[in-house]
C-alpha cells in the first residue's frame, strides 16, 4: 500500500509541472503599410527682419523696406548711412555714421543697433549661389556743389545666420576688408573698381553648409553681439565707428547738407 501511495503520488506531481510549464500560444498579427506626404514651393511673401544673431523679429527705421527678390531669395534689409551734422574743417576728417534705430515686431521702444545687411534664402535647393553687392550711385553733392574725393569707408564686420550659428563661415563670406585697414564704397563712373561684393553664400550642398531655408547678415561692426544691442545697449543717437566718411581736405567741404543714393543688387545664379 505504501508503494502504490507513493508512486500516485510522484505522478500527480509530474502532471502538474507538466501543465505549470507549458508554453501560451503564440499572438497572431497581420499589418499593411500607408502613406505620409508633404510637398512645399518657395515662399513667395516678404521674410521678416531678424536681429542678427537671434530669431527675434524687429523693424528698422528708414531703408527701403521692401525687398528685393530673385530666384527665390530675398534681400531683406540693406541700411542706410547718415553721418549726421558735422562741423567744416580744414582738414582731411573722418566721421562716424549714427546708428540705425530698430524695435522689437509689435513694439514701441527703440534701441541702437549697427548697419546691417540681410539675406533670406527660402530657394528651396541646395546649393544656391547669390551674392549681394553694393554702389554709390553718385558723388556726395549739394546744388551744384560735389565732394569729388569723399567716400564711405567699413572698417569690420561679423558675420552672421539664424541656424548655422557655430560654423557661420563655412555657410557665407562677407567684404574683402583689408588687415588693419577698410574698404571703400566706390563711386559708380567716378571709380573703376564697380560695385564691392558686401554678402556672398558659399553654394554649399550639405545641410550643415547651405544657406537653404536660413537668413544670413554681415554687421558693418567689429565683435558684433546681439545681447549688447537692446535696452541696456549703447544710446539710440550713438555711432558706429566701423562706418565712416572719409572727406578729405581737398574736397573744400561747404556748410550745406550733402547726400547721394546707393545701389543694392541681389544676384542669383541659375
Amino acid at each position: 500500500m505504501k508503494k502504490t501511495i507513493k508512486g500516485m503520488y510522484g505522478l500527480s506531481l509530474a502532471a502538474i509541472a507538466l501543465v505549470s510549464f507549458a508554453s501560451p500560444a503564440a499572438a497572431v498579427e497581420g499589418n499593411k503599410q500607408t502613406e505620409g506626404k508633404a510637398s512645399f514651393v518657395p515662399q513667395t511673401g516678404a521674410i521678416d527682419t531678424i536681429k542678427p544673431g537671434t530669431n527675434d523679429k524687429i523693424e528698422v527705421d528708414g531703408g527701403n523696406t521692401d525687398p528685393v527678390i530673385a530666384g527665390n531669395v530675398q534681400l531683406i534689409r540693406i541700411p542706410d548711412f547718415d553721418f549726421g551734422n558735422n562741423e567744416t574743417s580744414v582738414n582731411t576728417q573722418s566721421y562716424a555714421a549714427l546708428n540705425e534705430k530698430y524695435k522689437n515686431k509689435g513694439g514701441a521702444e527703440k534701441y541702437a543697433i549697427p548697419h546691417f545687411v540681410q539675406v533670406g534664402d527660402v530657394s528651396g535647393v541646395q546649393g544656391t549661389k547669390w551674392n549681394v553687392t553694393v554702389e554709390q550711385d553718385s558723388l556726395f553733392k549739394s546744388g551744384e556743389h560735389t565732394l569729388k574725393a569723399t567716400r564711405i569707408n567699413i572698417y569690420n564686420q561679423t558675420l552672421t545666420n539664424n541656424v548655422h550659428t557655430a560654423n557661420v563661415a563655412d555657410v557665407v563670406s562677407g567684404l574683402a576688408i583689408p588687415s588693419s585697414s577698410s574698404v571703400q564704397i566706390p563711386v559708380k563712373g567716378a571709380d573703376t573698381t564697380g560695385a564691392i561684393t558686401v554678402l556672398t553664400s558659399k553654394a554649399g550642398k550639405t545641410d550643415e553648409t547651405t544657406t537653404n531655408g536660413t537668413i544670413s547678415s554681415v554687421v558693418f561692426a567689429g565683435n558684433y553681439n546681439a545681447a549688447n544691442f537692446g535696452a541696456d545697449g549703447p544710446d539710440v543717437n550713438s555711432k558706429n565707428e566701423d562706418v565712416k566718411l572719409s572727406v578729405p581736405q581737398s574736397d573744400g567741404v561747404q556748410a550745406k547738407n550733402y547726400s547721394t543714393k546707393l545701389n543694392w543688387t541681389l544676384t542669383v545664379e541659375p
